[in-house]
């Protein structure tokens, strides 16, 4: 896809995570400089984005261990108090470029842990941070057996990131909305809806770890499934596929169009996989087939929680 004046150029790092944390941090840095340093064309990345728990070894027995915390939206995360986190905050503002630094676990309020991604600015701002709501418990017969509500807590607010005044300093002149979701959450398609019908999304992003029983069967087609009920594009980080022991990632990073097409896909090792968003084509796939237009309000919709919700809109200054 060439470059437009509406094309927003996005590097997603696909990694994968041992259990050594200042390893991972380091190996996280290099593979960001790389994205940054080795754009095809020299059309240098605007937006780049980790995978989900890209600092810990992702297991349910090890995210207490290497739980960071994580401050509320418009701190400078430069100096900490996440090591991981003013790593990913000193890169951004080295290179003036925003991460969607995909999650890692969060050491919260009264012990405990959350899955949390986060946005940050190219001055090393933190945009907007989401605490998983939909915990990966799972058990497929034949499969893998696995369940995140062991040790980690839910979320219970959507995230959504406005592009007004341009937060993420993409230098379009109509920025995105970007909604925020973790793995696990893309599986209901109400949360990606609600982004788009209520909130204005164009851009969902995804950081993941879906595993080589569950990816081969779903990843694409869920990640294609969101883009077409949405009309937005879907950026899905994977972890990589690990050379030995260690969490079966399916790796297989996406980037989808609003019309459902994948127009990059990764492999299933370390990599990093470049594209150019031509935001222009959310319009034109909403004109085309003007869903947002013909849904039957008078007989079906979707609403925000009234209660035991919130919505994170994250930092905007």
């Amino acid at each position: 896809m060439s470059t437009t004046q509406s094309a927003l150029p996005v590097a997603l790092v696909q990694l994968c995570a041992t259990e050594d944390a200042a390893s991972n941090q380091r190996q996280a840095e290099a593979w960001l400089e790389r994205a940054v340093q080795e754009a095809p064309g020299g059309v240098r990345p605007r937006l780049l984005m980790l995978p989900e728990v890209w600092n810990a070894p992702y297991a349910v027995d090890r995210f207490a261990a290497f739980a960071e915390p994580i401050p509320e939206p418009g701190a400078d995360l430069t100096q900490g108090p996440s090591a991981s986190l003013a790593m990913v905050a000193r890169l951004a503002r080295r290179h003036g470029v925003a991460v969607i630094a995909g999650s890692i676990p969060e050491q919260g309020e009264a012990g405990r842990i959350y899955n949390t991604a986060t946005v940050i600015d190219p001055r090393g701002v933190l945009l907007a941070k989401h605490r998983k709501l939909h915990l990966f418990d799972v058990d497929v017969p034949g499969g893998i057996c696995f369940r995140e509500s062991d040790s980690l807590t839910a979320g219970d607010g959507l995230t959504v990131l406005s592009g007004s005044g341009d937060p993420l300093g993409t230098g379009l002149q109509v920025a995105p909305n970007l909604g925020l979701l973790i793995c696990y959450d893309i599986r209901f398609p109400e949360l990606a809806l609600l982004m788009q019908q209520r909130h204005g999304c164009t851009l969902l992003a995804c950081p993941a770890a879906f595993n080589t029983t569950t990816g081969p069967r779903y990843w694409h087609l869920v990640m294609r499934a969101r883009a077409i009920d949405t009309q937005c594009f879907v950026l899905a980080c994977s972890s990589a596929r690990p050379q030995g022991d260690g969490y079966p990632s399916y790796g297989h990073s996406l980037v989808v169009d609003p019309w459902g097409t994948v127009i990059a896909e990764a492999g299933e090792g370390e990599q990093v996989l470049h594209a150019q968003l031509d935001l222009s084509q959310v319009a034109l796939a909403r004109q085309a087939i003007p869903t947002g237009h013909q849904r039957r309000r008078d007989v079906y919709r979707l609403t925000d929680a009234a209660v035991g919700g919130h919505l994170d809109a994250g930092f905007e200054g």
